[in-house]
């Protein structure tokens, strides 16, 4: 599995959009072997991880504006190499450069 160091976000307006594109990622990443096992992996949001123990975030839904205490942590998390996949609904330009973005139909 490659170290990443940008937090991973799939944007998509469409709830199982986003959800099909993470699952895409995990087995693209080796986390799992196919869409049924990625999917049983993925959590709701990142609060829905220990954030202080976890081996990879995978969450659904997302807002990276929206927590001034979980943001900051998904993004040190990312930039030690643990692989961190959120699902937003859009993305803002302030966080763009932190970020590697995939939209419908990259992946």
């Amino acid at each position: 599995m490659p170290k990443h160091n940008k937090i991973i976000v799939c944007v998509s307006t469409d709830d199982s959009e986003r959800i099909a594109m993470i699952q895409r990622l995990l087995v693209k990443n080796g986390l799992a072997l196919t869409a049924g096992d990625a999917r049983k992996i993925i959590r709701q949001t990142p609060s829905d991880f220990d954030l202080s123990s976890t081996y990879f975030v995978a969450a659904s839904h997302y807002d990276l504006g929206s927590s001034t205490l979980i943001t900051p942590q998904l993004f040190r998390l990312a930039s030690s190499g643990i692989l961190v996949i959120v699902g937003v609904k859009k993305i803002k330009p302030i966080f763009e450069f932190m970020c590697e973005a995939y939209f419908q139909g990259d992946i």
